[in-house]
């Protein structure tokens, strides 16, 4: 489980999105936006968090891994709008921070996980045609 490449593009997409629960956002009037202070951002990262761990534990069954992957890709989409619309949401011009760029993270180690686990299922199709 743990030797496969997408194990650990899952696990960095897991953290990452616990990770963006407790960095800033934003910093407006000297106050800062955490993602965590948004209730549908919060549920967002946790959703992706635990779907990302869910998905590590199917190795078995790539299709599946596949289907939740592009689920988790949707989820990580939603947060990265949720996140951008909640940082713009202020009325004064907010001073963005690193952690607005925590979807994108997330959005593209859920994109390289997916295509390793492809690599995979189209390795066991190569060797199924050969028997």
């Amino acid at each position: 489980m743990w030797q496969r490449i997408q194990t650990v593009f899952l696990s960095i997409a897991a953290l990452a999105a616990v990770g963006f629960l407790f960095a800033p956002i934003a910093v407006e009037n000297n106050v800062a936006v955490y993602g965590k202070s948004n209730v549908i951002a919060s549920a967002i990262a946790i959703a992706i968090a635990l779907l990302s761990l869910f998905i590590i534990t199917q190795f078995q069954d790539r299709k599946l891994q596949m289907r939740f992957t592009l689920i988790n890709i949707v989820i990580a989409i939603a947060l990265a709008v949720v996140s951008a619309l909640e940082a713009m949401q202020k009325n004064d011009a907010p001073k963005y921070e690193f952690a607005i760029g925590i979807p994108v993270l997330i959005i593209i180690a859920l994109l390289l996980a997916y295509r390793n686990i492809k690599k995979d299922e189209d390795l066991v199709k190569s060797m199924d045609r050969f028997r």
